[in-house]
Parts: structure tokens; sequence; C-alpha cells
């Protein structure tokens, strides 16, 4: 059985990758016993949309000269 920590970095990941089955069950059997991390999950999945609405709606393009800025500092490191 999977704790909190768990569930939440499976839940995590589960917005980038595909879990393999059994961690999908076991995230599955976790939310269906914890409402925390059901709550959790389903404010990831909000926040995740939300921004995708966000991004949609704007142009998201550094200038070139911001571009410049961030490869300069990046050189002094």
């Amino acid at each position: 059985m999977l704790n909190c920590k768990q569930a939440s970095e499976l839940a995590s990941r589960a917005m980038d990758e595909k879990l393999p089955i059994w961690s999908r069950l076991a995230l599955k059997i976790h939310t269906l016993i914890c409402r925390n991390c059901r709550v959790f999950m389903h404010q990831l999945r909000f926040l995740r949309e939300a921004s995708h609405r966000f991004a949609i709606g704007y142009d998201l393009e550094l200038s070139l000269e911001a571009k410049q800025r961030i490869a300069n500092e990046l050189e002094k490191r």
C-alpha cells in the first residue's frame, strides 16, 4: 500500500508519462481510500488545464534581447 508521499509522486509523474499498470492500480486504490490525495490529484489536473489555457491565449516567445541576456548569464556560470 502506498503512503501519501508516494501517491503524490506517482500522481505527479502520471501527468507526464504513462505509469506501469501496477503503479496505476496502487495509485487508484490509494485515492479510493485517501480523500487528501484525491483532492491533490484534482488540483494537479486543474493547474495543468489552467496553465494550458493561459498559454494558448498568449505569445510566450522570448524576445531576442531576453534570449541574449539569458545566454550571457549562463556563460558567466
